[in-house]
C-alpha cells in the first residue's frame, strides 16, 4: 500500500475515533463552562440570554503561528455546511485576505459606533488592535441552523462561551513548541516587534487549553486537520442526538 493510501487510510479512521469517543462521552462539564478564573473581568453581566437554537460556532484558540487559519480553511474546503465567521477588526487586511470572508476591516471610529450600538457579542484589543464578534451575524446563524467556524482571542473566546454554552465549541491549537511558533510567524512576514509582542502572550494563551472542549497539537498539519475534521462531524452527530433525544421526550410527554 503506498504512503497516499496509508495517509488517507489513518485520516479516515481518525474522523471515525472522533466521532465514536464523542459520541460516547456527550456530557455537559460545568468546569469547563463557569471557571472563576477565566471569568474575571470579562463583563459576564452583560451576557445575553437567549433561546436555545441549533447553529454551533467553532471557536479555534491559540497562540498566533499555532496553524488556526491553515487548518481552518483545510476544514472549510471538505465540509461545505461550515461558514467562516468573519469578525470585525480595526488591523490593515494582510495580502491574503479579503473583506467579508475573514474580517470585516473598520476604522477606530467604526468599530466603536459598533460598541455604542452594541452590535458586538464580545470585543478585545488584541496587540494594539480592536477585535470583536458581530452579534447579528451570529445569532442569525444560529436561528437558521447554520453552523460557523471562527479564530478568536482566547478572551473573546471565553465570553462567546459564556454567552452561547449550547452553540459554542471550543478548540485549542497548540504548536509544537515556541520555537515553531516564532519560525511561522517569520514566514507570515510579521516584522521582529510584531514577534515579540506575541510571544510575550503565548504563556497566557497556553494556560486557556484546559478550558476548551478539545485539544490538537499541530505538530503534522495533515493530522491535525484530519482531527479537526473529525471533531465538526462529531459534533453535528452530538447535535443530531439532542434532537432526536428533545423529539423522543415531546412524544413520551
Amino acid at each position: 500500500m503506498t504512503r497516499v493510501k496509508l495517509e488517507q487510510v489513518f485520516e479516515t479512521y481518525l474522523l471515525f475515533i472522533f466521532l465514536i469517543e464523542t459520541m460516547r462521552k456527550a456530557v455537559y462539564h460545568p468546569e469547563i463552562h463557569h471557571h472563576t478564573e477565566w471569568t474575571q473581568g470579562l463583563n459576564v453581566d452583560s451576557v445575553q440570554s437567549t433561546p436555545y437554537y441549533w447553529g454551533l460556532l467553532f471557536v479555534l484558540v491559540g497562540p498566533p503561528g499555532a496553524g488556526k487559519n491553515a487548518l481552518m480553511n483545510a476544514v472549510l474546503g471538505r465540509i461545505d455546511r461550515l461558514r467562516q465567521l468573519p469578525t470585525a477588526t480595526t488591523r490593515s487586511p494582510r495580502a491574503t485576505e479579503v473583506q467579508g470572508r475573514e474580517h470585516l476591516f473598520v476604522s477606530s471610529e467604526e468599530f466603536q459606533r459598533m460598541l455604542e450600538h452594541d452590535e458586538l457579542a464580545e470585543y478585545q484589543p488584541v496587540h494594539n488592535h480592536m477585535y470583536g464578534t458581530p452579534r447579528a451575524t451570529l445569532e442569525r446563524a444560529f436561528a437558521s441552523e447554520n453552523d460557523l467556524i471562527a479564530d478568536i482571542d482566547v478572551f473573546g473566546a471565553q465570553k462567546l462561551r459564556l454567552a452561547y454554552p449550547d452553540n459554542t465549541v471550543l478548540i485549542f491549537i497548540r504548536p509544537p513548541s515556541i520555537d515553531v511558533l516564532a519560525q511561522r510567524m517569520e514566514v507570515r512576514g510579521e516584522t521582529a516587534e510584531e514577534i515579540d509582542l506575541r510571544l510575550k502572550r503565548v504563556e497566557m494563551e497556553m494556560q486557556f487549553a484546559p478550558q476548551c472542549d478539545y485539544l490538537i497539537t499541530n505538530d503534522d498539519f495533515n493530522i491535525a486537520a484530519a482531527m479537526l475534521e473529525g471533531i465538526v462531524w462529531a459534533e453535528f452527530c452530538k447535535r443530531d442526538m439532542k434532537k432526536l433525544r428533545q423529539t423522543s421526550s415531546m412524544l413520551e410527554a
